[in-house]
């Protein structure tokens, strides 16, 4: 009871923090960042990829070395089969609650909430809670599968958005066909296996360069953080 209490606490003061720094001291301004709607709405979506890549490295940085060359079998299961699973069954949840609602609409809502978030993963397997009451290898698969889940979400949301946009309500002179190659193609292929590739490489010369700084002295340990934000923010 006293750890539940002590996390519905730090729940209840960072909400609070937070509306002081909106509502009250006014150090957050987001009306006056922009000049409309639009360039809020872009200025947010923009802001919320920053957090979330600057995670996304520090989740990689860390789990141990090579995990996913040793845990790659774990990781399949996950994020085939169970992320299917989950992607289905909240479609077919939202499907049922949400009136006059199509199934596609269904599964591309079931699509952005099939993802784990990785800061809020990362809430649950750090900490002292977790270091005393979490085995270290659940820890590392949960930290894993909710960094590599966000990229992998993607099929799943543009498969379904594909499916409206061509053969849809409103779409004429289309069929499937085009919807699935477009899928595989843009998808696949150049969404999540060309970002893998795209991050391999500049994970592997990011690798090398530290080693290389570290051996030369040129980087202390305290480093080490901005280094992962440096990357993360790197085009």
């Amino acid at each position: 009871m006293l750890k539940l209490a002590s996390h519905l606490l730090s729940t209840v003061l960072s909400l609070g923090v937070g509306v002081l720094f909106r509502h009250a001291a006014h150090w957050i301004r987001p009306d006056e960042y922009s000049h409309n709607g639009t360039e809020l709405e872009e200025l947010n979506r923009n802001f919320c990829r920053l957090v979330l890549g600057v995670q996304l490295i520090i989740a990689g940085i860390q789990l141990p070395s090579k995990y996913l060359k040793t845990e790659w079998r774990s990781l399949a299961y996950l994020l085939g089969p169970g992320m299917t699973l989950m992607w289905l069954i909240t479609s077919m949840l939202v499907w049922a609650l949400v009136p006059d609602l199509t199934f596609l609409y269904a599964l591309a809502i079931g699509a952005c909430v099939t993802p784990t978030d990785p800061v809020l993963s990362a809430s649950i397997v750090k900490g002292k809670f977790a270091d005393k009451h979490l085995p270290k290898p659940l820890q590392n698969i949960v930290l894993a599968e909710s960094g590599a889940n966000d990229g992998l979400g993607y099929p799943f949301l543009f498969l379904p958005l594909y499916l409206i946009t061509y053969i849809g309500q409103g779409a004429h002179g289309h069929t499937a066909g085009k919807a699935i190659g477009l899928w595989f193609y843009e998808t696949w292929c150049y969404e999540v296996l060309l970002s893998c590739a795209y991050g391999a490489v500049c994970g592997y010369i990011a690798n090398r360069a530290l080693h290389m700084a570290e051996s030369r002295n040129w980087v202390d340990k305290e480093s080490f953080l901005v280094f992962a934000i440096a990357l993360a923010v790197s085009p």
